[in-house]
């Protein structure tokens, strides 16, 4: 188990955002209260969830964005590429794909390519789907089949572009008549 001090930086195993530990966890003697360095705002992990902070974490941090497609325009046609760094002016290096041409972008200048994906709510829960465009409609209703008890849902929005939809949603839409 990895041992801890007040100060120091750390990270979510799974996470980028780098943290103060800011005193021990309440809940437990092997947790710890952090603070975020971008946004200040608080959270208590155990210590087996945290890792030291350091370049190398940053440096595998910032490469996690190397899988993300985005499409932008060149010379009036869209292409698609890579991000593969950043320069000195907070701009994205970005590899496009087929020709391995390097372009500068400012971030605001790219679109990250997404599956179509809508939203439907369950009952208290809204979920996030795979789906086709077109499909459906936003004040559809579905019958969800992907669990073991069916259940009524309610298109509450399409094209939502997620990054954490769920898979394809399972089930069918619902013919309705208004009475």
């Amino acid at each position: 188990m990895a041992q801890f001090n007040v100060g120091d930086i750390v990270t979510k195993k799974l996470g980028k955002k780098p943290a103060e530990i800011v005193s021990k966890g309440w809940y437990s003697r092997e947790s710890w209260t952090c603070r975020y360095l971008h946004s200040k705002q608080s959270f208590t992990d155990y210590a087996s969830d945290l890792i030291l902070y350091t370049e190398e974490t940053e440096m595998t941090a910032d490469t996690a964005d190397t899988k993300t497609l985005y499409s932008f325009t060149v010379d009036d046609k869209v292409a698609y590429g890579t991000h593969i760094g950043t320069n000195s002016s907070n701009q994205y290096l970005i590899e496009e794909k087929g020709t391995g041409t390097i372009h500068v972008f400012d971030k605001k200048d790219l679109e990250e390519v997404l599956p179509y994906t809508f939203s439907a709510k369950m009952g208290t829960s809204e979920n996030h789907y795979v789906g086709t465009p077109g499909a459906v409609s936003k004040g559809d209703i579905l019958l969800y089949t992907g669990s073991p008890s069916p259940q009524i849902a309610v298109v509450t929005g399409v094209d939502t572009k997620n990054k954490s939809a769920r898979s394809k949603f399972k089930g069918a839409k619902l013919a309705t008549e208004a009475i």
